[in-house]
């Protein structure tokens, strides 16, 4: 186990210790356990001899210096547990609701969200604000529910919904968002497909992953889990992946 680990257990000092080490020649390359504790060494001992023990000086030190700079320059995810419902005497987790209205709020430049219900114009209406008084550029991801006669009267059956979306959810007028669907979502008959993530990426830097819908029932009332997290790599993993959809011809644009 302690192989496949590598140094992820090792703690920061104790690798900046090991650096030093090496560097003033205190610690010999190649080591072994006892040479660990002979120099002090404080962090699980056998994860750092199975991860450089093979190696001679400058490669051991080379492979803590990219360690500890990928430490220093990107630290690791940060995750928030996001709750709808029932809160306990114990809870640490957001509230669902709060979460998202302090993320369309904090948002600078690009708020992308992927939904397959929304029903409440309370819930969007701080990315209004957003594109109106911080000019974010806010892009939609819909599911269309139902389905058309007829697959030639797809592409004009989701045209409606998301004209109705814009008239009775997004009441707010202009800007609007760019609003993409799924064409497989509004095709009848089967195979049946839906748009069913949750999900919203702010800057390419947080990303909430919830299941919990833009609706007032699933922000405040169910019980729904959801995660935030802070973590640049992973919002813009998430960001591109949706992206690359519209790059490729798998969802469409709303143009009204």
């Amino acid at each position: 186990m302690s192989a496949a680990l590598g140094l992820s257990r090792v703690p920061t000092p104790a690798l900046e210790h090991l650096l030093a080490s090496m560097t003033s020649g205190r610690l010999p390359c190649p080591f072994t356990l006892g040479d660990l504790s002979a120099m002090g060494f404080r962090g699980p001992a056998a994860d750092v001899v199975s991860s450089l023990a093979s190696l001679d000086n400058a490669g051991a030190r080379a492979v803590l210096q990219a360690t500890l700079a990928e430490r220093r320059h990107r630290p690791p995810p940060r995750l928030e547990l996001v709750w709808t419902g029932p809160e306990t005497r114990a809870s640490v987790a957001h509230a669902t609701a709060a979460a998202v209205e302090r993320i369309f709020r904090e948002a600078r430049r690009s708020i992308l969200i992927g939904g397959y219900t929304f029903d409440s114009p309370k819930i969007v209406e701080p990315l209004h604000t957003a594109m109106v008084e911080r000019g974010v550029a806010v892009t939609l991801f819909l599911d269309i529910p139902g389905e058309a006669a007829t697959a030639a009267a797809a592409d004009d059956f989701a045209a409606a919904f998301i004209a109705r979306f814009l008239r009775d959810v997004w009441t707010f007028g202009r800007p609007v968002p760019d609003v993409y669907y799924d064409p497989r979502t509004a095709a009848p008959g089967p195979p049946w497909v839906s748009l069913h993530a949750k999900c919203i990426v702010a800057d390419d830097e947080a990303t909430l992953i919830t299941s919990a819908n833009f609706t007032a029932r699933g922000q405040t009332r169910n019980i729904e889990a959801g995660v935030l997290i802070t973590d640049r790599g992973f919002a813009e993993q998430l960001a591109g992946h949706w992206r690359q959809l519209v790059a490729e011809g798998f969802v469409r644009r709303y143009v009204g």
